[in-house]
């Protein structure tokens, strides 16, 4: 392939990273807004913040729908997810 046409593969491949990254960011802000809630109910219930058991939980069932060799990349985004979670909680607490 001459470096125009590999190029072009590239901006292809990307235009669609970012049709993908474009449905992900409106799903993150359901699931922190949902991360909100789950916080006021943990108030009124004197709920701890972290659940450990919960987030394993998560990335168990999460981790069997995907390909072994992203397990990693799961799990790094997944403990990014549980941390901005957590400072939610935490702030609204």
């Amino acid at each position: 392939m001459s470096p125009e046409e590999l190029r072009a593969e590239i901006d292809a491949l990307r235009v669609e990273i970012d049709r993908i990254d474009d449905e992900i960011a409106p799903l993150l802000e359901r699931r922190m807004g949902l991360t909100a809630q789950v916080a006021a109910v943990k108030r009124k219930t004197c709920a701890p913040i972290h659940r450990p058991a919960r987030e394993q939980a998560i990335l168990s069932r999460l981790g069997t729908s995907i390909a072994p060799e992203y397990l990693p990349a799961l799990e790094t985004i997944y403990e990014a997810v549980f941390r901005a979670s957590r400072e939610i909680q935490e702030g609204l607490s």
